[in-house]
């Protein structure tokens, strides 16, 4: 799961601002068919002061994770489920028939057609969009995991075939595994707390989908 993703619509609090009028006129779009980016938008986002402005307006982020995760062997053989929590409590879910676009335009188009479809009622069925779906609900009552493991370059040092080792010990039993798709900052306590552990694999602060490719790695040479 990727969880507090950077990707929105740009806020309707922001939307009267010169920075994004701006932008929007450079781009030829409406405000409402733009995704927040904090390449473009950092001077409204942060002169309006929007809650938590440092950890959202990064759509690529979330574009390189799916990549990553949706080529791998583990979710062609649909053995892969991925989710994906936005920082405002939107709940993404990717289907298993779902080829992810690998050009950033592409996928931009189709992030803000699926968030202006949602509202009109139109949801494609490739991608499933769901408001106020917050993550202790996505835990517990969509996921139901039997094991959170999340990564954080807060969490006990560990290799991840350790991890594996010492966690996934029973193939009947379902796993969540959650990377943050923010560019700044740590996990919410609220997402710290849902977790049953909290694992770091380097010294470094990885980006997320390093993190992604090395778990999914991992956990398709992984016997239990």
């Amino acid at each position: 799961m990727i969880a507090e993703a950077a990707i929105e619509l740009v806020p309707q609090t922001l939307r009267n601002h010169p920075s994004i009028k701006n932008h929007c006129k450079r781009v030829g779009r409406d405000s409402n068919e733009i995704l927040l980016d904090i390449s473009y938008h950092h001077k409204a986002m942060v002169e309006q002061n929007i809650q938590k402005w440092w950890k959202r307006g990064r759509p690529d982020i979330v574009h390189f994770d799916l990549v990553e995760a949706l080529s791998t062997p583990l979710f062609k053989q649909k053995k892969l489920k991925v989710y994906v929590s936005t920082i405002d409590n939107k709940l993404i879910t990717i289907n298993e028939e779902l080829r992810i676009p690998k050009s950033y335009f592409r996928f931009e188009r189709l992030m803000i057609s699926i968030f202006n479809e949602h509202k009109n009622n139109k949801s494609p069925n490739l991608i499933e969009l769901r408001d106020n779906v917050g993550f202790n609900d996505l835990i517990q009552k969509i996921i139901r995991p039997d094991l959170v493991l999340g990564f954080s370059v807060k969490g006990t040092k560990s290799k991840i075939c350790d991890i594996l080792r010492n966690n996934v010990v029973d193939n009947s039993k379902n796993y969540c595994f959650v990377v943050g798709g923010f560019q700044r900052g740590h996990f919410s306590e609220t997402v710290n707390q849902t977790c049953s552990n909290l694992y770091s694999i380097s010294p470094y602060s990885l980006e997320s989908h390093v993190v992604i490719a090395r778990i999914l790695y991992e956990c398709e040479n992984y016997t239990y």
